[in-house]
């Protein structure tokens, strides 16, 4: 594999997202200039008058309450799919694994409907619920999964399953729902939105999200060793069964708290992961952070494309992903030279 230098790659793709990010805030009925808008940008980051305001306030609204947010969760939700997706790769060695696939997200989103439509609709509540379920979507799950002998294959399949299960429960309960507009609200959460991202959601989304990492950074050699096999890993002195319950633990969380704010938007875990393996290769100190700052530029410009590809209507960010991801990972599937270090 050609070796690139993993620095330049790091500050391109801070690049790209600084653009991202100015084209997404520029995108819309109202136009706006890229210089107010960095002005307002720096001014409310610093919480001063850097910049002598010289634009409407309606303006700085547009800006900063109702664009900047979901531009800023875009980044955040891209990136937080991108390590699940990392994590469950490792977990299972199989290029095919991310919550979506393994029916993680279903189960999230099952949890989430049901809180929601019981009355719950706190910040913390919803995703509480998603945990549980999600949680008890891994453990059915994996537990199938390591009957007589653990396998991938059966992995993904039960994930598979499992995901239309929950899928059609998560159905059943929204179209039971008493009243049309909840109806309405959860079908279009269902299928990934960005559209009710606000400062609050962004911030814990944030904190979830650097808290994840920072659990998951000390086990960087342990994923690169696990990638050899579960014995040779053994052998070198890696506690498997920690590091696997750690990896659940943290991608369920994550996942759970992504899907609780956003709905379903899958396939992100999985072609985000296997792109930037074939740009930085599987040691996961330098894939993880380089698959994080690429998951949130594809996210970042995938709902540029759901805000704009119809004009005057918004189209699910869950939609986009899914026409992309699916022929994505039927390729993937019939890539059979594709393998993980173990395999």
């Amino acid at each position: 594999m050609k070796k690139y230098n993993f620095k330049l790659l790091i500050c391109i793709l801070l690049f790209l997202i600084f653009v991202g990010i100015t084209m997404a805030i520029l995108l819309g009925s109202v136009n706006l200039s890229s210089r107010e808008v960095w002005k307002i940008v720096i001014n409310k980051i610093f919480n001063k008058n850097i910049f002598v305001p010289t634009w409407k306030k309606t303006v700085e609204i547009i800006v900063w309450k109702l664009r900047m947010p979901r531009i800023i969760m875009s980044i955040v939700v891209g990136a937080a799919l991108s390590l699940v997706g990392i994590l469950m790769q490792a977990l299972t060695k199989n290029s095919l694994a991310d919550p979506y696939i393994l029916g993680i997200s279903s189960g999230a989103s099952t949890g989430a409907i049901l809180v929601m439509l019981l009355g719950g609709g706190g910040i913390l509540t919803i995703p509480f619920g998603a945990f549980i379920f999600a949680i008890i979507t891994s453990i059915i799950v994996f537990f199938n999964a390591s009957i007589k002998n653990f396998s991938t294959s059966k992995l993904v399949l039960t994930g598979v399953a499992v995901s239309s299960l929950f899928s059609g429960i998560t159905t059943f309960l929204v179209m039971s729902a008493p009243r049309e507009n909840e109806i309405k609200s959860a079908i279009f959460w269902m299928v990934g939105s960005l559209s009710g991202s606000d400062w609050n959601i962004v911030k814990i989304s944030i904190a979830a999200l650097i808290f994840s990492y920072i659990i998951i950074l000390p086990f960087n050699k342990e994923l690169n060793i696990m990638l050899m096999g579960d014995e040779m890993a053994i052998t070198l002195g890696v506690n498997i069964r920690k590091l696997r319950g750690v990896i659940v633990l943290v991608s369920t969380l994550l996942t759970a708290f992504i899907v609780s704010n956003t709905g379903i938007i899958g396939f992100v875990g999985l072609v985000i992961p296997h792109i930037s393996r074939g740009i930085v290769g599987s040691d996961h100190k330098k894939l993880i952070i380089f698959s994080m700052l690429l998951g949130g530029l594809f996210l970042l410009l995938t709902d540029c494309l759901a805000r704009t590809l119809v004009k005057g209507q918004e189209i699910p960010i869950g939609v986009i992903t899914a026409i992309l991801g699916a022929p994505f990972f039927l390729w993937l599937i019939r890539k059979n030279s594709y393998k993980f270090g173990g395999e």
